[in-house]
């Protein structure tokens, strides 16, 4: 075989290949690979964790807990989430710790980790939220799983609960009118529609900084649940957006209200005016869902609503898939009887 750069056979015409790299510190590591095709792909994965500074010790490694491994898991996951989505992971995470925490990772199976699952249930967590632990755990798999500690991910094998439908609530044209009317100050108006005409979830508005704003090409940079992503703002969120710059900015954050301090929005005006216009079951949340609602039912497809949405999956977006049937209608009209031939 000819020689490749830190790929080496040994004991010689064995088949058996080792990889050879150097690491963050620019020690030089050497792992046994196997055959030539794994070896290729180990120092590859090495040589990309080195250079992402990703790069774990595999004999390090081999001791951690289970505590020790989501603590690296979560550090690499701060750097691209939001801080409120990593404080619900801490969360989480504080009660799965005395379950799983002191037990060696590449020890854990998946009926170890149905077994704790069951204790949380036991406890009265509701489906959808055994469901987030799940993919917590899953998560934190998948970090070794990418960094090469382990085979597999045992969560994998881990089957869901069933949950509820979830909830689909948007704001009737009657409602929107009747809610302006009980908004009183000119400024909750303008994030009003901001949210309204974007889309944007409670905590990216919450933490929208101006530095992010492009008011001339009209996109915004989020960083939200799924990690920062640009969204595209039209004319009416741009108009809103240029009269809370002539409020705030000379400030860091868009929202009025965010003087940093706090990670969450906690304000009740929305409510107190929803409650003022007798709008029922309505939330803050569910001005995403109109956003969303309506632009299926103006006709745009499930996958640019998907895109728009932040949505990682289209199984979320499809929740909306129903308001609009017209794309369906026009493609079963594409068949009818088939034409007789002349005899």
């Amino acid at each position: 075989m000819q020689n490749l750069p830190g790929i080496f056979e040994r004991p010689p015409q064995s088949g058996i290949y080792w990889v050879s790299y150097f690491d963050c510190e620019g020690k030089r590591r050497r792992e046994k690979g196997g055959k030539l095709t794994a070896a290729l792909d180990l120092l590859a994965d090495r040589k990309l964790q080195v250079k992402k500074g990703e790069f774990i010790p595999p004999r390090q490694s081999r001791s951690w807990t289970f505590k020790k491994l989501a603590e690296e898991a979560i550090k690499r996951k701060a750097l691209r989430l939001a801080p409120l989505t990593i404080k619900t992971d801490n969360q989480r995470l504080a009660q799965l710790l005395p379950l799983l925490g002191h037990i060696r990772f590449d020890r854990i199976t998946a009926e170890r980790i149905e077994e704790v699952i069951s204790q949380l249930k036991r406890k009265g967590l509701t489906n959808s939220t055994l469901n987030r632990y799940r993919t917590l755990i899953s998560s934190i798999f998948s970090y070794a799983l990418k960094a090469n500690l382990v085979m597999n991910n045992p969560a994998a094998r881990v089957g869901r609960y069933k949950e509820n439908d979830s909830r689909l609530r948007w704001l009737r044209p009657d409602e929107e009118e009747k809610l302006r009317l009980e908004i009183v100050e000119p400024y909750r108006e303008w994030e009003f529609d901001l949210a309204l005409y974007t889309g944007l979830r409670r905590g990216e508005q919450w933490g929208l900084r101006w530095k992010d704003v492009d008011l001339e090409r009209g996109n915004l940079t989020v960083k939200g649940k799924t990690g920062r992503r640009h969204v595209v703002a039209n004319a009416s969120a741009l108009a809103a957006l240029d009269k809370l710059h002539a409020v705030t900015g000379e400030t860091e954050f868009v929202s009025p209200d965010n003087d940093g301090k706090k990670q969450r929005d906690w304000r009740t005006w929305f409510q107190a005016a929803c409650k003022s216009a007798r709008i029922q079951n309505f939330h803050w949340h569910d001005l995403r869902h109109t956003f969303a609602s309506r632009l299926v039912m103006a006709g745009v497809d499930i996958r640019t609503v998907q895109e728009l949405m932040g949505h990682k999956s289209i199984v979320m977006t499809m929740r909306y898939a129903h308001l609009s049937s017209d794309h369906r209608q026009k493609a079963v009209q594409k068949i009818g009887p088939i034409k007789k031939g002349k005899r």
